[in-house]
């Protein structure tokens, strides 16, 4: 245990002050976890060795991080991906497969090795490329939702290239194959149903009466169990792990508790994710990439350039918009994770010679090292298509975000025109609220507003004025702050209780706060002023000094 903490420690170090050098270089930190694992990993420095323990949590990282993406989509926008990003992976997996396949044939494999070649070259990163267009708030892009759902079907695709590899190692024995690929099916079966169940009955009951806002750790805790037990149930049945927690996490999104329960986790599967790319760069060798740099450098570019063309044109036979088939395109055009399983498999059954494999993994690490830089790309190329990005933002539209539902934020919104009443969404913990706020008709998002995430996920980077009507100082202020930050052209008009605070909610990003004690006291003049005036002052008897 001792020296497995002192690797994590050592590989956590690591991944920290590379992260921190590569975003200082304005690259993405995944670029510095990777180089990271490579320096301190047994082919380097050898401070730290691939094991168990490293693994799992690495594979803990990538599941919830699955997880918290697939809260994003739920049943309903999964639906709306429509048939076209399904068939367009199917599409690109089997054109991958083959072109991969011959070029391998025609550089001298055999037909086993071709098709584990092809297939290695077919699969991405999801976890990679979700994590990226999350940093770049394009998860609901265009681009974004087509590369979503390409890599959903290369995860499936896993389970039945692993079978057929499994075949030719078995001398071609189809029907035990057969019955092993029929009870992955059942259990997959039995699998999603038993998170319908979980979803449809036992969430509402344990997170329901508001209990998510009585107590922060109950959603970290329930994100955790969801994310480990489905990764665990969707090994059992033969399917990456990986996606049993994204499925998990599709029929959590159409709850009112997906928002905040992304909120909460993200802090963990920050921390769980870094270990995981790290421990991929472990497996990376930098003297065999010098001794065999030619060669390493012309299937990468192959590869990359070559994958990023096939899966376009994919998309493009299938109608699918020039600029955002591209833009996917240059997302996907990674190798993935998975393809050290595919890799793996063929060595252990005598596809791959030593040298294949290591040329493989040497690939596919450069190849991730090089996303990061082809999903910025992408995502320029996606913005210069101002329609696609339009279509793919309208839905989450909002010209106001509404903090709060108490007394005074309904009284804000109810003030609020017809018209602006429509375009604003209401960030709000407590399903009461949320029940009051529903009833006169607004939009609601549940969460709590602290959280960088709800509030994004609420609209708040494209919203033209946030108000923020909470009670408490301290939440108004550090609300305020989250939000200049997010939107930096955004109007925030943030509440002042007290008139001692004012100055420190305008110095945390509000334009306009509303100060309640000067407001009170102009009220009461009014009032006062109406109930007595400077008539009845002068009829007065005693008035005179």
């Amino acid at each position: 245990m001792h020296d497995a903490l002192v690797d994590i420690l050592l590989l956590l170090s690591a991944a920290l002050a590379l992260g921190m050098l590569a975003e200082r270089m304005k690259q993405s930190a995944i670029l510095g976890y990777l180089v990271a694992g490579t320096l301190v990993g047994p082919n380097v420095l050898g401070w730290v060795e691939p094991g168990e323990r490293i693994d799992l949590l690495a594979e803990l990282g990538a599941s919830l991080l699955l997880f918290t993406i697939g809260t994003e989509f739920s049943l309903a926008r999964l639906r709306s991906l429509g048939g076209r990003s399904f068939a367009a992976g199917a599409l690109q997996i089997a054109v991958t497969c083959i072109v991969a396949g011959l070029a391998s044939r025609l550089a001298g494999f055999s037909f086993g090795a071709a098709f584990a070649f092809g297939a290695v070259v077919a699969l991405s990163s999801t976890a990679v490329v979700a994590k990226l267009l999350v940093e770049r708030h394009a998860l609901d892009s265009a681009h974004g939702r087509q590369s979503m759902g390409i890599l959903l079907v290369q995860d499936i695709a896993v389970v039945p290239i692993v079978l057929a590899l499994s075949l030719g190692r078995s001398g071609g024995d189809a029907r035990a194959l057969g019955e092993a690929a029929g009870l992955a099916a059942m259990y997959a079966g039995l699998l999603v149903a038993s998170f319908v169940l979980f979803v449809r009955f036992i969430v509402p009951f344990g997170l329901g009466a508001d209990a998510m806002s009585r107590n922060r750790d109950l959603p970290v805790v329930f994100a955790l169990v969801c994310a480990v037990g489905s990764a665990v149930g969707a090994e059992m049945a033969g399917l990456p792990p990986a996606l049993g927690a994204f499925v998990a996490g599709v029929l959590i999104g159409g709850s009112p508790f997906a928002a905040q329960i992304r909120a909460d986790v993200a802090p963990l599967h920050t921390l769980l994710l870094t270990v995981f790319f790290a421990a991929i760069g472990l497996v990376g060798d930098p003297s065999w990439a010098l001794r065999n740099t030619p060669l390493v450098l012309g299937v990468l570019a192959a590869v990359v350039v070559g994958k990023m063309m096939l899966a376009a044109l994919s998309m493009r036979l299938l109608s699918i918009a020039g600029a955002t088939a591209l833009a996917a395109g240059a997302c996907i055009a990674q190798v993935g994770e998975f393809s050290f399983v595919i890799a793996a498999a063929a060595r252990d059954g005598g596809y791959f010679t030593e040298n294949t494999f290591r040329l493989v993994v040497t690939v596919t690490v450069a190849s991730l090292a090089l996303t990061p830089l082809l999903v910025g790309a992408a995502t320029r190329l996606a913005r210069r298509n101002t329609a696609g990005t339009a279509s793919a933002t309208a839905r989450h539209a909002a010209r106001v975000v509404l903090v709060g539902f108490g007394p005074a934020g309904r009284a804000a919104f109810e003030a609020f025109s017809e018209e602006l009443r429509r375009s604003t969404v209401v960030i709000e913990a407590s399903a009461a609220l949320r029940a009051t706020a529903e009833s006169v008709g607004a939009r609601t998002e549940t969460g709590d507003a602290r959280r960088r995430d709800v509030l994004e996920h609420a609209g708040v980077p494209g919203a033209e004025a946030v108000v923020v009507t909470i009670s408490d100082p301290a939440t108004v202020a550090q609300v305020s702050a989250l939000c200049r930050g997010i939107a930096p052209a955004a109007r925030i008009v943030a509440r002042a209780r007290y008139h001692a605070v004012r100055a420190e909610i305008s110095e945390s990003g509000a334009c306009t706060v509303i100060d309640e004690e000067v407001l009170v006291g102009t009220q009461l003049a009014a009032a006062t002023e109406l109930l007595v005036g400077p008539a009845e002052l002068d009829r007065n008897p005693h008035a005179s000094g």
